[in-house]
């Protein structure tokens, strides 16, 4: 069974996200079941992944569950023969789709950002999309997830626990006697920012600052403009800053911290001067998806190759690019890209950054 969230909290979306995902794989591993036990027997599975193994040991391995849609999406996209391909057609629809729920997973599993409804929207969407064209069952409830999701948001839905009456003063008296639920930290003192894109820690600055349509950036109580205290180029400030569409006017803190509310939240958007040394992926992952085909890196919509988009002078930086990538790409493995042009690679090691792109040297129009 499905469960939905409540209410916009890390608990509620992480538990919309994993049931409709388990969901999602137990009726997959059904429909295996069902379509392959005829012809195959039913040990079906355990041969099928002991031929696997022996036939690519390095990407097939470990104890594997037929209801894990990281192994059989996997299968379905990259196996060069596969059972896979007899459960549902293999149409380029399909393929592109499952290379998107794929790279959401490891996303979700590996980014280490912190989940929110809009992002469980992101992924009901593509198991919807995915369930429709394939015909399975799943389409329904993550269409239900994504009313649910609008409901939240538009602050329509009234969670359950507000449903329920007032406590009794027993029950109050035999909840207090309950270990806590919340664990204490410390305050602390000159806490480091988090991430670019992270929500904003502390309180709000009273310095206001808005961008104009001539894309200046100008202190609201003064009128004056803030050229002089950006570092770098002001025009590729001012995108990175609202390429991720903050609502509202934005505001900066005495050490030149740049916020603002995006999707409802406040967010660390960047920084006046010289951005923090070590960060991997600044900002926010842009909402489109890559792959390696013939060592090119692809956008699977278009199908367009990056080194086929870029201007003629940006030819060799994009190369670069695509060779970075190629180089670290393996069947399963994420390609991301975030709206400060962090091309990064995620997969179960976890998250890095393979190359730096501009508007320039990416795909046209993807990083706003």
């Amino acid at each position: 069974m499905v469960e939905f969230p409540e209410r916009d909290t890390y608990g509620e979306v992480m538990k919309g996200y994993f049931s409709l995902m388990r969901g999602f794989g137990s009726e997959f591993a059904n429909r295996s079941h069902a379509t392959l036990a005829p012809t195959y027997g039913a040990r079906w599975f355990e041969e099928y992944v002991a031929r696997r193994k022996a036939e690519d040991p390095m990407h097939v391995r470990g104890r594997l569950s037929p209801a894990d849609p990281s192994f059989f999406l996997k299968e379905f996209r990259y196996a060069p023969e596969t059972v896979y391909r007899d459960v549902i057609p293999n149409t380029p629809d399909l393929r592109v789709l499952s290379k998107k729920i794929m790279d959401i997973r490891n996303t979700w599993m590996h980014f280490g950002d912190e989940p929110t409804v809009m992002r469980l929207r992101e992924a009901a969407e593509y198991l919807r999309d995915f369930g429709m064209k394939a015909s399975m069952g799943v389409a329904g409830p993550a269409t239900r997830m994504i009313k649910r999701v609008d409901r939240i948001r538009t602050g329509q839905h009234q969670p359950a626990s507000a449903n329920t009456s007032a406590p009794t003063a027993a029950a109050m008296g035999a909840e207090s006697a309950e270990p806590p639920s919340e664990i204490p930290l410390a305050p602390l003192t000159d806490e480091p920012r988090p991430p670019i894109g992270s929500r904003w820690r502390g309180d709000l600055p009273d310095r206001r600052v808005r961008v104009t349509k001539t894309r200046d950036v100008v202190d609201i109580s003064t009128g004056e403009s803030l050229r002089n205290e950006i570092a770098g180029d002001i025009g590729e400030k001012v995108r990175q800053w609202t390429s991720a569409r903050p609502l509202g006017d934005l505001w900066v803190d005495r050490d030149g911290a740049v916020g603002g509310f995006v999707e409802g939240q406040e967010r660390l958007l960047g920084y006046t001067g010289e951005d923090p040394a070590g960060e991997t992926a600044r900002g926010f992952l842009v909402k489109r998806f890559y792959d390696i085909r013939d060592r090119k890196l692809v956008d699977i919509d278009s199908g367009s190759a990056l080194g086929d988009t870029v201007g003629a002078d940006c030819a060799e930086q994009a190369r670069t690019i695509e060779d970075a990538a190629a180089g670290v790409m393996e069947p399963g493995g994420t390609i991301r890209v975030t709206n400060y042009g962090d091309v990064l690679y995620i997969d179960d090691r976890g998250t890095s950054r393979i190359a730096v792109a501009t508007p320039k040297t990416w795909f046209p129009g993807h990083l706003g």
